[in-house]
């Protein structure tokens, strides 16, 4: 798979104010293996893995942390979670949170920090042992931006979160990596 990258920053004059922004890095989108799309069903398989691998002391989903990857989808598919804990010595969770700014990232979250129904794995606050999974489905109804947040205490706010975006204008799930996260990443 070519992964394109945008420049590392742009700047975009905005007319009459004479002002520039910054737009962030982001690689190509891109349809990952862990990703099973069906477009005909408006569905999307999401096999959610904690613990992946070593990056950020395993506190990771799929080897992504601290919003280093979006998981886009299409406002109205139905999204169907595998989630697997593979770190050997931690519990973990994942469930679908608002987006927090940095500074107000919860200790811990569980059924009352869900920002859409159905949307989390047993045992939110506790986690899975390792080596165990679950498997949940919701519908991703109401656009905005969302955080797929591990819910074990401490484990957010060390970084334990990845973007979930639901689009409207979306014609079908993909991720957005941020430049430079994508190298040592599955």
């Amino acid at each position: 798979m070519t992964i394109r990258k945008k420049p590392a920053s742009a700047s975009v004059l905005l007319a009459g104010l004479g002002a520039s922004l910054v737009l962030p890095a982001v690689a190509a989108p891109q349809t990952p293996s862990w990703m099973k799309v069906n477009a005909q069903a408006k569905s999307v398989a999401l096999d959610i893995v904690a613990g992946s691998n070593a990056n950020n002391g395993a506190l990771n989903f799929n080897g992504y942390y601290g919003g280093d990857m979006t998981v886009v989808i299409p406002q109205g598919w139905t999204v169907k979670v595998t989630f697997t804990n593979h770190d050997g010595m931690l519990p973990h969770s994942v469930l679908v949170t608002k987006n927090y700014a940095k500074d107000e990232i919860p200790p811990q979250a569980g059924v009352n920090e869900l920002a859409v129904s159905k949307a989390y794995s047993n045992n939110p606050e506790s986690g899975l042992s390792p080596n165990e999974h679950d498997d949940f489905s919701f519908k991703a109804t109401t656009p905005g931006d969302y955080l797929l947040f591990c819910g074990v205490p401490g484990h957010g706010v060390q970084g334990m979160y990845v973007n979930l975006k639901v689009d409207a204008g979306a014609q079908q799930p993909e991720i957005e990596v941020a430049q430079g996260a994508e190298e040592g990443r599955p």
